[in-house]
């Protein structure tokens, strides 16, 4: 699986790449700028987990403010999930866990060079997180909690056209990484 996904990212890549050839953007981020996002994120993996939903995350920014080359602001939504489960077999443990964040975001935005940013922000929101556990045949419990939820990040953009580019961001929260691409309107 994870090599259809690189190999799928690196013919992309190699598409996008032949076809910006004159494709400039000076400042990928400036005032009045839209851009959706969406990632799928490292899964966090521990011995006897099994992830059931990778993490994913979809995000909206506009551009507030614009300081020029020296980079921007930006502010949006932000919607990220994953999920996991144990199950072992010698006791008939069965957990399931869902983790939902749903927040509003903010980052400061550098542009290195033309097409190519630097970023970093957080999010602030709603985090759901649901939980299920099944012991033997006879006892089930679940809860669904609300909490404040947040999410510090850093990452990169190219933009291989003038509408169309890819990102890589690292952090912590709903997950401690991720790629995607982002289509800028």
């Amino acid at each position: 699986m994870k090599k259809i996904i690189l190999s799928a990212i690196l013919i992309l890549l190699g598409v996008f790449t032949l076809s910006a050839q004159d494709n400039i953007v000076p400042n990928v981020m400036t005032k009045g700028t839209n851009m959706g996002s969406i990632g799928i994120g490292l899964p966090i993996i521990s011995p006897g987990y099994r992830m059931t939903i990778p993490p994913i995350a979809a995000f909206y920014e506009v551009g507030i403010v614009d300081l020029g080359r020296p980079g921007s602001v930006a502010v949006g939504a932000h919607v990220g999930f994953w999920g996991y489960k144990i199950k072992t077999g010698f006791d008939q443990v069965n957990y399931k866990y869902f983790n939902t964040l749903f927040g509003a975001r903010g980052a400061y935005h550098f542009t290195i060079m033309d097409n190519w940013e630097v970023y970093a922000g957080t999010v602030f929101g709603i985090k759901l997180e649901s939980e299920r556990f099944t012991s033997g045949i006879e006892s089930t419990t679940a809860h669904t909690h609300v909490k404040f939820g947040w999410q510090l990040f850093a990452g990169t953009r190219y933009m291989f056209t003038p509408s169309l580019g890819a990102f890589v961001e690292l952090g912590y929260g709903v997950t401690y990484g991720s790629i995607g691409v982002t289509y800028r309107f």
